[in-house]
């Protein structure tokens, strides 16, 4: 199983992120799986890593380099903080990503939505740590389309589980399937959090970390817009598994929404 390291990078204010990512994409030894701008936290955590992880980042990558090491030295003056986890994924899930991540940014403006949003909007709670549909979120949501219009969404996922939890987010993940694939969300990277390696560095802490401590996976979902997303989560059959099967999971857990960028734009003019 291939190791990749996740990184959320806060960048030195004179650093654009698209400076970093086009010097990233002419490194030879560096293959950018994703590159994402983070926009909101969905959730933040409660136990793991609180200070860091609730830190304003500016870049979300997702990376395959020699010995894990991520980011190269000589880029690294251009970051400020950052957050890394090693992680394993599945070499069918990574040989067929770039195939599948384009079909469902074509598809993204056919998907149709069930009408969950609207029915539900008498049902907002005020905050959306359990998952569920929050004011703040709406109105980000608001703010997003009457500035970009509605554009396709990445969800960053950081899961940490119960002692027991894993076979049930297993469940969870069997149904959400279904619930999640009616509003056109589909989750296209699913790693889990490697021991970290004698020689190796992560944000961990050390090899003196519990794993319990720590996280378990990561998973990345893609939603055709932030709509669709806001649709699921006011969903009967989407809280449904969400209480049965995910609350039930979970220790602790971050959720950042996210928009990509082009990686195809970006070798492009890397080349040129």
């Amino acid at each position: 199983m291939p190791l990749l390291t996740l990184h959320l990078l806060r960048l030195h204010p004179s650093t654009e992120p698209l400076s970093l990512l086009r010097s990233l994409s002419s490194t030879p030894s560096i293959d950018i799986i994703l590159a994402s701008q983070p926009r909101y936290p969905v959730i933040q955590p409660t136990i793991i890593d609180i200070s860091p992880l609730t830190s304003q980042w500016h870049l979300l990558l997702l990376l395959h380099s020699p010995n894990n090491s991520g980011i190269p030295f000589p880029l690294r003056s251009s970051i400020t903080q950052e957050y890394k986890v090693i992680v394993g994924i599945p070499s069918k899930l990574l040989s067929t990503y770039q195939a599948r991540d384009k079909k469902l940014l074509e598809a993204a403006s056919e998907v149709k939505l069930t009408g969950s949003l609207d029915e539900a909007k008498r049902l907002i709670k005020a905050s959306g740590q359990s998952l569920e549909l929050s004011a703040d979120l709406l109105r980000f949501m608001e703010e997003m389309e009457g500035e970009e219009g509605p554009r396709p969404v990445t969800m960053l996922n950081l899961l940490s589980f119960l002692p027991e939890g894993k076979p049930k987010y297993y469940q969870y993940g069997q149904a959400f399937v279904e619930v999640a694939g009616k509003r056109g969300g589909d989750a296209k990277i699913v790693g889990n959090v490697v021991k970290l390696p004698e020689d190796q560095i992560d944000s961990s802490g050390g090899l003196g970390r519990e794993q319990e401590e720590w996280w378990n996976e990561i998973s990345i979902v893609h939603y055709p817009s932030l709509r669709a997303f806001c649709d699921m989560l006011a969903g009967d059959d989407y809280q449904e598994i969400n209480v049965k099967y995910r609350l039930a999971a979970l220790q602790d857990t971050m959720l950042l929404c996210t928009t990509e960028y082009s990686l195809a734009e970006l070798s492009a003019k890397a080349r040129l």
